[in-house]
């Protein structure tokens, strides 16, 4: 069976609470048939959990997300361990200094210790970079040593190769899609589909073409597409494959 998955979304957002049914339903109907929801808080993580009930098919990531940890103490970290059987993965973590580097140091500190529990549990971890290429690969090349996926890729191709000899995944997100996104449709054309994935970063980076539009879990189908045809592959070689490595990486 053939479908595609959103290997990265925001849909416990407020945004979509009064019709998240409605939102589910038009998954089912574009073939998007698995979700990995994104949990960046205690809150988001006890909502999602309320879905779940209902939606099997949604699997949660939780992490600290990088502008946050300037509040986190040790409880954030205890929390996070205690609940890790509960999770797919860890993430999104990372690092983000594209308003400022000021907390730099603190977001290192942080990036590593949610590292090290993933180290600890087996779990994978799904990485946040903006503005930080060179730390962010610094710090995974040293400390991790479980599973990675690079959430939203959008640096160079030769950042892209190293990360590839790491054996890590690269996913693309509805940014592939615009016309004038250079860099994304090359290492789209370059990365091997064995080692990609794809998701939506719903509610943002919404892909042609519903551009201009809040972006939904059903969405991630388009991006999907427009990659098939990029590469000359059919939809269904894509999907099958995808499949494998996100299951291959959780």
């Amino acid at each position: 069976m053939s479908y595609w998955i959103d290997t990265h979304c925001h849909m416990n957002e407020d945004v979509y609470r009064s019709d998240f049914d409605l939102y589910m339903q038009a998954a089912r109907d574009n073939n998007v048939l698995r979700s990995n929801v994104i949990c960046m808080n205690r809150a988001d993580l006890e909502y999602t959990r309320e879905l779940k009930k209902k939606y099997p098919n949604l699997d949660i990531t939780f992490g600290y997300f990088p502008e946050d940890t300037e509040h986190l103490n040790d409880e954030d970290m205890n929390y996070l361990e205690a609940v890790i059987d509960e999770i797919q993965a860890v993430g999104e973590i990372g690092l983000d200094y594209y308003y400022s580097r000021e907390d730099a140091d603190r977001q290192k500190e942080m990036f590593i210790r949610q590292i090290e529990i993933a180290n600890r549990h087996g779990k994978p971890i799904m990485i946040h970079s903006r503005s930080a290429a060179q730390d962010t690969f610094d710090i995974l090349k040293k400390h991790a040593r479980t599973k990675v996926v690079m959430h939203c890729f959008s640096e160079s191709a030769e950042m892209m190769r190293e990360y590839l000899k790491l054996g890590y995944y690269i996913s693309f997100a509805g940014v592939v899609t615009f016309k004038n996104a250079k860099t994304p449709k090359e290492n789209a054309l370059e990365c091997p589909i064995e080692r990609m994935m794809i998701e939506t970063d719903c509610p943002y980076l919404t892909p042609v073409p519903f551009r201009g539009k809040m972006n939904q879990t059903a969405y991630v189908r388009h991006t999907g597409e427009y990659i098939a045809q990029l590469k000359g592959i059919s939809v269904e070689q894509l999907q099958q494959q995808l499949i494998r490595n996100y299951d291959e990486w959780r």
